[in-house]
């Protein structure tokens, strides 16, 4: 695995739920990991991906995709957030080792990064332009109900609060 996943798994293993599975891009191989492709087309090729994601929280025995969180390891940069949520929002397909995903009002999208200055600020007025550009699109993963875009200080802090937030979305506090 290269430097760039390592703090993707180590925040994927980490996350343990009775009702809920864990999938994720980075790590050793192994049922769980895989690639999570935002796509165009549902018998997809290269051609048709717009992103990969870093994780999903699916309920067990289902396909329903609770949240979808991509991870910005060393930026905060506002063009590689908004790029991380309008690469999923534009699509009309999610799947995980190519089987479909179901996303709707219930899933979250979260985009998340590392910055020493805060920026909640920025961040709301990020989210509140995304919800009027989602509700325009039309597209099937326009459909998410709710996005989240989330600045740390630090990797350390990242690797604390992303698993806290993400509780708060399956148990909808969020």
């Amino acid at each position: 695995m290269n430097k760039h996943g390592e703090l993707t798994a180590q925040i994927a293993q980490s996350l343990k739920y009775d009702e809920f599975d864990v999938f994720y891009d980075h790590g050793e191989a192994g049922e769980n990991v895989g690639e999570i492709v935002s796509t165009i087309k549902k018998e997809f090729q290269r051609e048709d991906e717009l992103s990969l994601l870093d994780i999903a929280i699916v309920e067990k025995g289902s396909r329903i995709a609770i949240a979808l969180l991509e991870i910005e390891e060393t930026c905060d940069n506002p063009k590689a957030m908004l790029g991380d949520i309008f690469s999923v929002l534009f699509g009309k397909h999610i799947s995980f080792k190519g089987k479909e995903l179901a996303i709707g009002k219930y899933t979250t999208l979260i985009a998340v990064g590392v910055s020493p200055a805060d920026h909640e600020k920025k961040n709301k007025y990020l989210v509140k332009k995304v919800k009027k550009v989602k509700a325009a699109l039309g597209t099937k993963n326009s459909r998410i109900g709710k996005v989240i875009i989330k600045t740390y200080a630090d990797e350390r802090d990242l690797s604390i609060q992303v698993p806290a937030l993400l509780e708060m979305v399956i148990r909808g506090g969020v």
